[in-house]
């Protein structure tokens, strides 16, 4: 059992649990290194959502509106929220789990040619992902699997034949992705790389969310 539950709708899907747990994230809204009770991953147009709110006051309001305990560490994104998907399995008797949506609209492969000038809006797209655990990170470790979801991200995009419309080249993921490592207060575990089961375990569980979700595309 976990403490954890999440909602998923056609404008959002969100996480929460009942104690405040470490968290290494990219998200906009409260990211790096924090303490959270909740995650909030927020459709919207890619359009600003009021010329009046900056994407951080835009989640949270959203996040109040929904009741979601704070902290709450906030993402967007343009993805359609069909693309939502959700795998959970077990390690040493603790629970791991996958969230994540998938828009490939502005897919880039890293090093590709920079497109943004700083004050237009970014193209449409982005992947956004969530890893929560009961098991115990240290800070190292939430660094490192960061690292591994963004390798298993790049494995699975070359796995599916996805391409930056930029360079031709396989895309390695998208200009505007976000990433959230959540720890838990179980077992302690120091070593989470691609040599360790642990690291096999998730980066395969990442790897059949991801490439379910752009096969639905």
């Amino acid at each position: 059992m976990t403490d954890w539950h999440w909602q998923h709708s056609s404008d959002c899907f969100s996480l929460q649990w009942s104690q405040p747990r470490p968290c290494l994230s990219s998200a906009v809204f409260n990211g790096g290194l924090c303490k959270a009770r909740s995650v909030l991953n927020l459709r919207v147009s890619g359009d600003p959502v009021s010329p009046l709110l900056t994407p951080e006051q835009s989640l949270h309001q959203a996040a109040n509106r929904l009741d979601l305990p704070g902290p709450t560490i906030g993402l967007m994104t343009s993805a359609l929220m069909a693309s939502f998907r959700y795998r959970q399995t077990e390690y040493a008797d603790h629970a791991i789990a996958i969230l994540l949506t998938c828009g490939l609209g502005n897919a880039r492969r890293a090093g590709d040619p920079a497109d943004w000038l700083g004050d237009s809006p970014t193209p449409l797209g982005t992947i956004n992902s969530v890893l929560i655990s009961d098991l115990q990170w240290s800070t190292a470790s939430q660094a490192e699997l960061l690292a591994l979801l963004a390798e298993a991200k790049a494995a699975a995009l070359q796995e599916m034949g996805i391409r930056s419309p930029l360079s031709g080249k396989p895309a390695t993921g998208t200009g505007t992705d976000a990433s959230v490592i959540i720890g838990g207060h179980g077992r302690a575990e120091r070593w989470c790389g691609k040599h360790t089961k642990l690291g096999e375990i998730i980066a395969q569980l990442y790897m059949d969310a991801l490439c379910s979700s752009i096969r639905e595309d």
